[in-house]
């Protein structure tokens, strides 16, 4: 969080595998479930390879209130742009972990999981951001139930929520739980919502 004048801004972040739907979640949150009003800018920030993933980042600021922006962002999960994680992660507020449903993808969740553990432990301040899982995917045939992954993967402590990601399934329910442990965490620091 960083407050500047009287305004406070707040970070978050879509965290997770290569093609876990990152990208996918927040382009679906930014054009189908953002209002207009909310939005500082009209189209989605992003930086891609020349294939369509995400080099370094894609940005979306809005505002929650009249005093509170909310910038997020998603990390790249390619290994070959790791470096970059963790320029992103910094600062963070938020963290939605997106995991990949699929069965084929549930040693590359582990592996993005200890990176993200060890970045909590290391990085000044993330430990206290707040977590909320995405589990995406719902839609496809060989998944793990989001049962199986919570447990499996140790996630019990957080809200998760059974996604797709290319329709919306569940994500507007995600980013409103996550905004509402934000502004709560706000308001116990004793800062006023416009």
């Amino acid at each position: 969080m960083k407050v500047v004048g009287d305004r406070i801004y707040l970070k978050l972040i879509f965290f997770g595998t290569a093609l876990a739907g990152k990208t996918t979640a927040l382009e679906w949150l930014f054009y189908h479930a953002i209002p207009d009003e909310m939005k500082l800018v009209k189209e989605l920030r992003q930086v891609k390879t020349s294939f369509g993933q995400t080099l370094l980042f894609d940005f979306a600021p809005i505002e929650i209130s009249q005093n509170v922006v909310t910038r997020i962002f998603s990390a790249t999960g390619q290994d070959y742009y790791k470096g970059t994680r963790t320029k992103v992660l910094a600062d963070s507020d938020g963290i939605f972990i997106v995991i990949d449903s699929q069965k084929k993808a549930l040693e590359r969740n582990q592996e993005i999981l200890q990176e993200l553990w060890k970045c909590v432990e290391e990085m000044e301040n993330l430990s206290e951001a707040e977590i909320v899982a995405l589990y995406n995917k719902n839609d496809l045939e060989e998944i793990h139930s989001m049962e199986f992954l919570r447990e499996y993967l140790g996630l019990e402590k957080y809200d998760g929520f059974s996604t797709c990601a290319l329709t919306g399934d569940n994500l507007e329910d995600a980013l409103i739980a996550m905004l509402r442990k934000l502004t709560a965490k706000l308001e116990a620091k004793g800062f006023v919502l416009e």
